[in-house]
């Protein structure tokens, strides 16, 4: 804006020398004009700002790869004749990486702005501050606009390097079962109500009390998997993908599992997974959790690793 202000000073100045150079009727008219444009300026970013119409929607969740964008709309009465300015702030949630950006919008219609999608995780595309400006840009206003628009990348299911076995995965238990009769079954002491059917005559004999037989029933238990979170993008991006495939692949056959996630700065969180909502659900939520930040390797001196190496062949 300082920049357009010093062009209009430079030809107010020229048009003023021409004036008083040039005292005739054009120079009158040509020295009114200049003098009128803050005027008209002013004018048309006022009525800009308040007949501005702004609307921004977008996908809430893509998958990782996919090119997407956040649509911005503005409308007006005096948007053909004036240009705005929006100012937005990205956050990475699972790094916190903050970035801010300014996008221009000349006219009515619908900004398309670029989404990057490579790699998995939680953003927020906040939109701050909408700045509205005359078709000189020698005036702004400023319009509040607070719009937060989250966005999650979500992994695609990866394969990984071992398929999942269902008999090294599904643990095995026993619990009560609802059949009157099955062929595993645990021995108690005979109780008020149970029916003369479940008891164990051969056993009761030899223990010289009533004893019964209490059916039990196998039962697939929680499979569990296993993610930790690493600094390294690509590799957590993988692992995501791993998840969500293995995961997958226990429930369409129907084997609840649980997914534990190792956060760096805090104690293990599980994830209860039952059915395809509760494994988005998870996913949402692993999305949003701080990824610890890459440690810098520090490399050794050269004369360090030279005594290291006299140590070692003189102990040998």
């Amino acid at each position: 804006m300082l920049k357009n202000w010093a062009a209009y000073l430079v030809t107010l100045l020229s048009t003023f020398i021409f004036f008083l150079c040039y005292k005739m009727w054009v120079s009158w008219i040509l020295l009114l004009v200049v003098l009128m444009v803050p005027v008209l300026s002013l004018v048309m970013s006022i009525i800009a700002s308040r007949t501005m119409k702004f609307r921004s929607d977008c996908q809430t969740s893509v998958l990782i790869g996919t090119p997407t964008s956040l649509n911005i709309t503005t409308s007006g009465l005096a948007s053909y004749f004036s240009f705005c300015r929006v100012k937005m702030t990205v956050t990475d949630h699972m790094t916190g990486a903050v970035k801010k950006h300014v996008f221009e919008i000349h006219d009515n219609g619908t900004s398309k702005i670029p989404i990057d999608t490579k790699h998995c995780g939680s953003y927020s595309y906040w939109l701050t501050w909408l700045s509205v400006y005359d078709l000189f840009g020698l005036f702004h206003i400023n319009t509040n606009l607070n719009k937060n628009n989250e966005i999650f990348v979500k992994p695609v299911p990866s394969i990984p390097e071992r398929m999942p076995n269902m008999f090294g995965f599904k643990a095995k238990n026993l619990r009560k079962s609802k059949q009157p009769s099955s062929e595993i079954y645990d021995i108690r002491e005979y109780q008020i109500g149970d029916p003369l059917r479940t008891i164990h005559w051969k056993m009761s004999a030899k223990k010289d009390e009533l004893l019964v037989k209490e059916p039990l029933e196998e039962y697939g238990g929680h499979s569990r998997v296993l993610l930790k979170l690493t600094a390294d993008r690509d590799e957590l991006d993988l692992h995501l993908g791993q998840i969500v495939f293995t995961s997958k692949f226990f429930l369409e056959r129907e084997t609840a599992h649980r997914i534990r996630i190792i956060p760096p700065d805090r104690g293990e969180v599980a994830f209860e997974i039952e059915s395809e909502n509760d494994l988005e659900r998870a996913i949402t939520n692993i999305l949003r959790m701080r990824i610890p930040k890459e440690s810098p390797v520090k490399e050794k001196e050269p004369e360090k690793a030279e005594d290291s190496k006299e140590g070692s062949s003189d102990e040998d």
